[in-house]
């Protein structure tokens, strides 16, 4: 079961954080064509990233906390219809065929009903994960053979 949510942050320089204003530059992202004036150093990239992985830790608890919960009921969902099909199997296998064969079929749904429940208990053990996809650095420095009213309107 691969969920994803995405969490956009915005810090300034002091390393504030801006909810608005990092929903504003994703939607500008998502929707605009995105021109890229230069790459940052390893030194900046570092401290931008700290900030921002701060900000996102504090923003997206409520967020790990949903996805967690309902990864948690999924499981428990999908534990029950396990259980449930086990026990609907079982008793069919008990109504149809010779005793032999009827042992080697529930010798058999035994073995598929434990691998299933080891895969649920496998993924009970996955938690949300919490990921860098992009880094923007943005900047209201005017570009060489740009003018400042040329920079505000793009």
């Amino acid at each position: 079961m691969n969920r994803k949510r995405y969490l956009p942050v915005f810090t300034n320089e002091e390393g504030r954080a801006f909810v608005p204003t990092a929903k504003r530059v994703w939607d500008l992202l998502l929707t605009e064509t995105v021109v890229v004036h230069g790459v940052s150093g390893p030194e900046e990239a570092v401290k931008w990233f700290g900030a921002a992985l701060t900000a996102a830790k504090a923003q997206g608890e409520r967020i790990f906390t949903e996805l967690l919960d309902a990864h948690r009921t999924r499981l428990q969902e999908e534990r029950e219809r396990a259980d449930y099909a086990f026990e609907a199997r079982q008793q069919a296998i008990g109504r149809i065929g010779l005793p032999a064969v009827r042992e080697h079929r529930r010798k058999r749904l035994q073995q598929e009903h434990d691998a299933r429940l080891a895969a649920l208990a496998e993924a009970a053990a996955s938690v949300p994960d919490l990921n860098a996809v992009m880094m923007v650095r943005v900047s209201a420095e005017v570009q060489p053979g740009e003018s400042v009213r040329e920079t505000q309107s793009t």
